[in-house]
C-alpha cells in the first residue's frame, strides 16, 4: 500500500525571481550616465571658450570702429556719375549714335522710295481700270502682284525696325561694358564703396555735388577712345 505525502505548497522551493523595478534601475543608470557623457563632449567640442569669445568680440569690435569712420567720412565712400551728362560728351556714344542715325536714315530711305514704287504702280493700275485698256484676266494678274508687293512692303518694314533696335540694343550693350569696365578699373585707385548713376527722374533724387565724379570719368573714358 502505497502511502502519498502531502507536501504543504509552503514548502516547495522556488528559484528565486529579480524584481522588474531592480531591471529597470539599472537601465536608467546606464542612460544617465551617457546623457551626462553626451553633455561633457558638447561642452568640450561645441561651446566656445573664453578665448574664443575674446577673438570675437575683437573682431566685432573692430568692424564697429571701422563702419563708424566711414559713416563720420561721408556714408560707405559713395560717389555718382551723371548719366545724363556722360552719354551726351562720350565720343564713343556720340559716335555710335551718328551711326545708328545714318543706317536708320538709309532704312527709312530705301523703305520710302519702295513705298513710292508700289504707290505709283497703284495709280497707274486705278488709271487702266478707269479707262478700260485692261482686261479683266489681265486686272486680276495685277491685282496679285500689287497685293504681294503691299506685302514685301510690310515684311521690310518689320525686318528694317527688328535690325534697328538689334542694333541699338547692341551698341547699348558695348557702351555698359566699356564705362562699367573703366568704372572698375578706376576704383582700384579710388576706392568707392557704390558708384551710382544718377539722372533726372531717375531712382535717386538727392546727391550731394561733391560726390560727383562724372567729369573724372568722362575724361578718361575719352583718353581710352582717343587712345584707340
Amino acid at each position: 500500500m502505497t502511502t502519498e505525502t502531502n507536501t504543504p505548497e509552503s514548502a516547495k522551493t522556488k528559484s528565486p525571481e529579480i524584481p522588474a523595478r531592480s531591471k529597470i534601475s539599472n537601465g536608467t543608470i546606464i542612460n544617465v550616465v551617457l546623457f551626462i557623457g553626451l553633455i561633457v563632449l558638447y561642452v568640450v567640442n561645441f561651446l566656445p571658450s573664453k578665448d574664443d569669445d575674446l577673438v570675437a568680440g575683437t573682431e566685432i569690435e573692430q568692424e564697429m570702429g571701422e563702419i563708424s569712420t566711414r559713416l563720420d567720412e561721408g556714408a560707405f565712400y559713395i560717389a555718382f556719375v551723371d548719366s545724363d551728362t556722360l552719354m551726351a560728351n562720350y565720343k564713343l556714344a556720340n559716335k555710335m549714335r551718328e551711326d545708328f542715325e545714318q543706317e536708320q536714315r538709309r532704312l527709312e530711305n530705301d523703305l520710302q522710295r519702295r513705298q513710292r514704287a508700289f504707290q505709283t504702280e497703284v495709280e497707274t493700275f486705278q488709271r487702266q481700270i478707269q479707262a478700260g485698256n485692261i482686261s479683266m484676266e489681265n486686272a486680276q494678274v495685277k491685282e496679285q502682284e500689287l497685293m504681294q508687293m503691299q506685302q514685301e512692303l510690310m515684311q521690310l518694314n518689320e525686318s528694317y525696325s527688328s535690325r534697328l533696335m538689334a542694333k541699338e540694343l547692341e551698341m547699348n550693350i558695348e557702351l555698359y561694358q566699356k564705362i562699367t569696365d573703366l568704372l572698375s578699373r578706376f576704383n582700384r585707385e579710388m576706392g568707392y564703396d557704390y558708384i551710382l548713376g544718377f539722372s533726372p527722374g531717375g531712382s535717386i533724387l538727392y546727391a550731394k555735388e561733391k560726390h560727383d565724379i562724372t567729369q573724372k570719368v568722362l575724361n578718361k573714358l575719352n583718353e581710352e577712345y582717343d587712345a584707340q
